[in-house]
């Protein structure tokens, strides 16, 4: 009875209007609309006859069945996004993400106005996480919850456009995008932009229906967060703009006059907290030769890079089909509602044609374009239905269509998705080598520094075995010297490629590959007391391995950069990182010994200091650096007229706190580069060893 007086009372409504159905020009903040405010609406909201071209019959069966499909399809999602979340290593993009967190929230908001690419909410979310733990599931988890999170939503927004059938089969695309899934499984925010750009495309469709303040706000706020979470936030609101643009001349009303103004006003808000950090960004990392490209060229890449986030995946059959699907979805409703498919064309459109006209090319991948994956799955979701025949149950078809497509995951594509490997990030695994097989006076070289900060990060939460890593140590005893060598990528400044940094290294006493990283091991004979020769004399000391490593009388808490210009860091922020060199005097006559050095200090905090003696007599100081004063060199002299046998230096390096660079730390901030010593005669001496 319920059922059947539930559909009479649905019959004697009025047909709707359209999404962009006018409203009342005056108050049409305050009043309640005719139709449902919320984006999602509920089914009682009268549809026309055309909005679904397979009605199911109203009752609690139906609406029972759908959600058991989306308690199913969710369900496969979560199982998806959560199996061995924590088990692959982050990849660089990834861990780059907590090593900024770790910083203060001032040095964050900096780097994110200076050098990165990307605003500095999600930081902060990651931040917040990091109180509570830092491993990698737990990193993961927000994006893993906000690609669960996409499900619902999703079905939500599709059975509010367009139909049940709709949000089921579009909430089932999103459980299985590759893209979408590969992306819930890494410590990137991109899961949270498909939810929040899904969540404006909702609220957007609010307003429109003549939604009230209440939608207004949820609007507001919602693009401030998208805002503050990426930049192709822009996009959104500027697309956003457009339609209510060409809404208020189509249709002058005070109602629609009083939408664009207060929507400008929360743009206005939402971009301002976004540009500075917008222009930080393109004036550190614009790619001018984007300027280059031809409107077409560029209209292609924009096309394919929306292509790629439908199937990720090099799958030829599964991309044609989905944008077969997508496209007779669209045109489906256009047919079915010519306003709704307008407001879905522009959210996916105006932003792609914005791209192709600003010819943006610097750093651009398909997981920058998931802002318009929400509407494109939905018409995607609306082309599946044509498929299946009128009588099969959708709900049914749906959960067992999510399966199916969920399997070929663990089952055929686990090296892709949940093995170690599957991110291509090696840190974890060298990490765990490292800190493994490291005696305490082994030291380690790494190709750059983004490595070396990289396996760092993971060897910090190993406990102890950090020590190894992080605080090497070389004593003048030692009659050689253990080194390790990771190569990823290259070998830093010392070769081009193997051969060539074997004959400058020697042989290695073992080789081991890491995830398609080589670990060179290598048992270096040392000389560290270094002769003068005959006067006047000129000494300069290497700083790369292996003659960093052989010549050195003691190391401590320092690393040689073979990258960046090359020279010696230290290994830990605020920790002294000391080199000491000892030469052996052959001239017994008064001299001058001149130390000449490079440097580079471009932080401040930062000390460098170089300290003197003579045989066994107490440490003197020569030299102090503690400005940032860029690259360059110095020099001071030593005067000594009594007999020495031995001439020593060491070198104390201070990188204090750590700031905000690129490679996930700043102790290549302060770097000594290279040193010589010269030694002469002083007095009646020098005038003898004159020619």
């Amino acid at each position: 009875m319920h059922d059947v007086r539930e559909s009479h009372e649905r019959s004697l409504a009025p047909a709707t209007t359209g999404i962009f159905a006018a409203t009342p020009p005056m108050n049409a903040f305050r009043r309640a609309p005719p139709v449902s405010a919320s984006p999602c609406g509920d089914d009682s909201r009268p549809r026309s006859p055309a909005a679904s071209p397979h009605p199911a019959p109203p009752g609690r069966n139906v609406r029972c069945g759908d959600l058991l499909a989306l308690c199913c399809i969710t369900a496969i999602a979560a199982w998806l996004r959560l199996t061995d979340l924590g088990l692959p290593s982050m990849w660089w993009d990834e861990v780059l993400v907590p090593m900024t967190a770790r910083l203060p929230l001032a040095a964050i908001v900096e780097r994110a106005l200076t050098q990165d690419l990307h605003p500095p909410l999600f930081y902060f979310l990651i931040k917040a996480v990091m109180a509570a733990s830092t491993a990698d599931w737990a990193l993961r988890l927000p994006a893993a919850l906000a690609g669960i999170a996409a499900v619902p939503l999703l079905y939500l927004a599709g059975k509010s456009f367009i139909s049940r059938e709709t949000g089921l089969f579009a909430a089932v695309l999103a459980a299985v995008n590759p893209l979408l899934l590969l992306l819930s499984r890494q410590v990137r925010p991109y899961t949270l932009v498909f939810d929040l750009s899904l969540v404006s495309l909702w609220a957007f469709a609010a307003l429109l229906r003549g939604g009230t303040w209440r939608a207004m706000a949820c609007l507001w706020a919602t693009n401030l967060a998208l805002a503050l979470l990426h930049f192709t936030a822009l996009l959104v609101i500027g697309a956003e703009g457009a339609m209510l643009l060409c809404l208020a001349l189509a249709r002058r009303s005070r109602g629609n006059l009083w939408r664009l103004a207060a929507f400008s006003l929360g743009a206005a808000l939402a971009a301002g907290a976004s540009l500075p950090f917008l222009c930080g960004a393109l004036s550190a990392n614009v790619d001018a030769s984007g300027a280059r490209k031809t409107l077409a060229t560029m209209a292609a890449m924009t096309t394919q890079r929306l292509g790629e986030t439908f199937w990720y995946l090099p799958n030829l059959v599964a991309r044609v089909t989905v944008t077969a699907l997508t496209v007779v979805g669209a045109l489906r409703l256009w047919r079915q509602s010519r306003e709704t498919s307008l407001l879905l064309a522009g959210f996916a459109l105006l932003p792609m044609a914005a791209l192709t006209a600003a010819r943006f090319t610097t750093y651009f991948n398909p997981w920058h374009l998931t802002v318009l994956l929400p509407a494109a799955l939905i018409l995607a979701g609306n082309g599946l239905p044509v498929l299946l025949s009128p009588g099969c149950p959708r709900p049914l078809v749906a959960t067992l269509l999510c399966l199916a497509l969920a399997l070929p995951y663990p089952l055929f594509l686990h090296e892709r998705f949940y093995a170690v490997a599957s991110h291509t990030g090696p840190y974890k695994s060298l990490a765990e080598l490292l800190t493994r097989t490291m005696e305490p006076h082994d030291c380690v070289v790494f190709s750059d520094q983004g490595l070396a900060n990289a396996v760092g990060w993971y060897a910090a939460r190993s406990g102890p075995a950090d020590d190894r890593l992080a605080r090497p140590r070389l004593d003048a005893g030692d009659a050689t010297a253990n080194l390790f060598f990771v190569a990823a990528g290259g070998y830093g400044h010392l070769a081009a490629d193997e051969a060539s940094f074997l004959a400058h290294m020697g042989d290695p006493s073992a080789v081991a590959e890491v995830l398609g990283t080589r670990v060179y091991y290598f048992e270096i004979p040392r000389r560290p007391l270094l002769p003068l020769g005959p006067l006047p004399a000129r000494r300069a000391v290497g700083l790369y391995p292996p003659q960093l490593h052989v010549e050195a009388e003691s190391l401590e808490n320092v690393a040689s950069l073979p990258l960046w210009g090359g020279g010696l860091i230290a290994t830990r922020n605020h920790t002294p990182g000391q080199a000491t060199f000892a030469f052996a005097n052959t001239a017994p006559v008064p001299q001058r010994l001149t130390v000449f050095l490079g440097f580079s200090v471009t932080a401040p905090d930062n000390r460098l200091a170089v300290a003197y003696a003579f045989d066994d007599e107490p440490w003197r100081e020569g030299f102090l650096l503690d400005k940032p004063l860029g690259e360059g060199d110095a020099s001071f002299p030593v005067d000594r007229t009594a007999p020495y046998r031995r001439f020593r230096l060491r070198f104390t390096l201070v990188c204090d706190s750590r700031r905000p660079m690129y490679p996930g730390g700043n102790l290549e901030s302060l770097r000594l580069k290279d040193f010589q010593v010269h030694a002469e005669a002083l007095g009646p001496a020098a005038a003898e060893a004159k020619p």
